[in-house]
């Protein structure tokens, strides 16, 4: 492998992680602000999953009338749909192309939610995002190229032996 190669192998692989630690970053602030939302806080993050703020305000519609069940429920759906954000990051980051594709889809959903609620500024932060991640699932498909390409290299001649 050349030294160029390496560089760019390093850029591709710098590009990747950044990518797939967006996904990371949207389950903890999603996490974070239904938290806060729950706990009465009007505080919330603009990177934010639109579906998770829209389960936080049917939590707390039905927690006045069922009570807190209402909010357990709320809660518990918020954890799994940021957890499965959090598993896109993970195959992200082990150069699943797949991974990068559906969390992309989904932010993109995600992000008609807030279109509705005409949420610009949380818009505009998941285009960001969204850019972002892209350039992290076009970084795997050139990796995945890159090992293809160099599987069907053939091997090296041995080198002579050096005689002392």
């Amino acid at each position: 492998m050349l030294n160029d190669d390496y560089g760019q192998r390093l850029q591709l692989n710098q590009k990747l992680r950044s990518g797939a630690n967006w996904f990371y970053w949207i389950a903890a602030l999603s996490m974070i602000t239904s938290v806060l939302s729950i706990s009465g806080t009007n505080l919330r993050f603009f990177l934010s999953l639109g579906i998770t703020q829209f389960i936080d305000g049917l939590a707390l519609g039905l927690s006045q009338s069922v009570g807190s069940a209402g909010l357990v429920i709320g809660v518990v759906l918020n954890i799994f749909i940021t957890a499965a954000f959090a598993v896109f990051g993970f195959f992200a980051s082990k150069k699943h192309q797949w991974a990068f594709i559906l969390g992309m889809a989904l932010f993109g959903l995600d992000a008609l939610i807030l279109l509705l609620a005409v949420d610009v500024f949380a818009i505009l932060f998941h285009g960001l995002a969204l850019f972002y991640i892209f350039r992290g699932f076009q970084a795997a498909r050139e990796l995945a190229s890159l090992d293809q390409y160099e599987a069907m290299q053939p091997p090296p001649p041995p080198q002579p032996a050096q005689a002392l």
